[in-house]
């Protein structure tokens, strides 16, 4: 089987293209569950095809994007660049609030991006002052990790 690159399908279709397209494809099961060999979700034997098949692009969404910790060392701007930059979905924004406690209001829904960078930002602030911690607003802004 073909080597499928599942970070680069993700960059240019999102998650929900992904999981149409490898739905949509000829794959098996087996190949399907070789997408992430190393990696298999609980029950991987009992989920239908396409459970599967959104269970193992979503995990590898989950390992492409940054931890709460790290985007709260981010500052408002470089949160919404990097929400850009890695074509978050509604969905998305929306459960990363919800593990941060955040329930956006209605007007706040209108535009989540700008929210959401505004909102983990100030909580970032917030837990560094706590702290005593120097603010760092040079978390990369392109999709990678923070080493």
């Amino acid at each position: 089987m073909t080597m499928i690159d599942l970070e680069k399908l993700i960059e240019w279709l999102g998650v929900e293209g992904v999981i149409a397209g490898i739905d949509g494809s000829e794959l098996t099961i087996s190949e399907i569950g070789e997408l992430i060999p190393d990696w298999k979700p609980a029950g991987h034997s009992k989920l239908k095809r396409r459970d599967l098949i959104r269970a193992i692009v979503e995990h590898k969404r989950l390992e492409l994007t940054k931890k709460p910790e790290e985007l709260m060392a981010m500052d408002a701007e470089s949160l919404k660049a990097y929400f850009l930059s890695i074509k978050a979905s509604k969905k998305e924004i929306l459960e990363l609030l919800e593990s941060l406690d955040i329930r956006p209001g209605s007007v706040a829904r209108n535009n989540l991006t700008e929210f959401a960078a505004r909102e983990i930002s100030d909580i970032g602030m917030y837990k560094r002052v706590a702290q005593g911690v120097k603010g760092t607003d040079s978390a990369p802004t392109d999709g990678t990790k923070a080493s």
